[in-house]
């Protein structure tokens, strides 16, 4: 059986941390995918939000204006 030489070893862990660096850059890319679509929800969400306040405030006013009306 052969001894490793620290050579060996040292190209050895130089493909280790290669494939490392290859991970993390990899869990990045799909980290900042990730951050876009959740961004993408949250404006849609304020959207929507937005839409059913302003249907609720009309609806609210409609009714009070009908009460109004009605008691006139």
């Amino acid at each position: 059986m052969q001894v490793p030489t620290p050579q060996d070893k040292l190209a050895e862990f130089d493909a280790r941390l290669s494939r490392i660096e290859g991970i993390v850059e990899q869990i990045s890319t799909r980290l900042t995918s990730l951050e876009n679509r959740v961004e993408q929800i949250q404006q849609a969400a304020r959207t929507d939000f937005r839409w059913l306040v302003g249907i609720q405030v009309t609806t609210i006013v409609t009714l009070g204006m009908l009460i109004l009306v009605k008691l006139g």
